[in-house]
C-alpha cells in the first residue's frame, strides 16, 4: 500500500482527463507508453485473440494504475491489451518521462507497483487454475472484488459489477452458461444476492469457506 504522501503525489502527476463510458484509453497493439492513474470510475482490461475472441483480464478502479509496463520499459513492445472505460472515467494521464521522474523522487513506489502487479498476476492465475469447480473460482473472484472495492450495505457487501455475464465468465475461465449456473447456486444457498450490475455478498464468512473448499 502506498504511503499517503506518495499516493497523493501520484494522483497529482501528469494532467487530468475525463473519458466517456465505452472509450478505449489504451488500444491493444498500439505502440504508446502513456500511463493512466484512475481517480474515479472503472475500466476493463481486455485482450482480443487473432480470431476476434475477447477475454476480460481484470477490472480496475480508483487508485489503480494501467499502462505501467510500457511506461517503465520503452522496449516492452506493443500494448498487450486494451483498456476500456466502463463508466465516466477520471484519470491522470502521465507520460513515460514524467513517470520516470516521479519514481526517482518516490523510489518506494517502484516496490509497491511491483507488489501490485504480482498480486494481480497471482489472482488471475488462481482463478484460472486453482479449482476445478466454477463455483469456487467465482466465489474467489467475488471475494477479491469485495476486498478491493466492496461497500458495506444493509444487506451485506455490495460490489459494483459493470461487466457482462460473458466477461464475468472469462475472468474465471468458464463458459457463460457455467458462470450463470454458479451464480444461481451461490444465490440459492443464501451466499449472494444479485441485482442490475451489482452483486451483494450476504454472508462473507460462509462464502470464504465455500471458496476455500475443494
Amino acid at each position: 500500500m502506498l504511503d499517503p504522501d506518495d499516493r497523493a503525489a501520484l494522483l497529482r502527476a501528469g494532467r487530468p482527463h475525463r473519458y466517456r463510458s465505452g472509450t478505449s484509453i489504451i488500444t491493444q497493439g498500439d505502440r504508446t507508453d502513456t500511463l493512466f492513474v484512475v481517480r474515479s470510475g472503472s475500466a476493463k482490461v481486455v485482450r482480443t485473440t487473432p480470431d476476434g475472441h475477447e477475454t476480460l483480464l481484470m477490472v480496475v478502479g480508483a487508485g489503480e494504475v494501467v499502462g505501467e509496463f510500457e511506461a517503465l520499459d520503452p522496449d516492452f513492445g506493443p500494448r498487450g491489451a486494451s483498456v476500456v472505460a466502463l463508466e465516466v472515467l477520471d484519470c491522470r494521464v502521465v507520460t513515460a518521462d514524467e513517470f520516470h521522474d516521479f519514481l526517482i523522487a518516490h523510489p518506494r513506489v517502484t516496490y509497491e507497483l511491483l507488489r501490485a502487479v504480482l498480486k494481480r498476476l497471482r489472482a488471475v492465475d488462481r482463478r484460472r487454475t486453482g479449482s476445478a469447480d466454477v463455483g469456487h473460482r467465482l466465489a474467489q473472484f467475488l471475494l477479491e472484488l469485495a476486498d478491493e472495492g466492496g461497500r458495506a450495505g444493509p444487506g451485506g457487501i455490495d460490489i459494483e459489477l459493470p461487466v457482462t455475464q460473458a466477461e464475468l465468465a472469462s475472468q474465471i475461465a468458464a463458459s457463460r452458461e457455467s458462470a450463470v449456473r454458479a451464480l444461481t447456486r451461490l444465490r440459492s444457498q443464501g451466499l449472494i444476492a444479485t441485482g442490475r450490475r451489482r452483486i451483494t455478498i450476504v454472508d462473507a464468512e460462509r462464502l470464504r469457506r465455500y471458496a476455500d473448499a475443494d
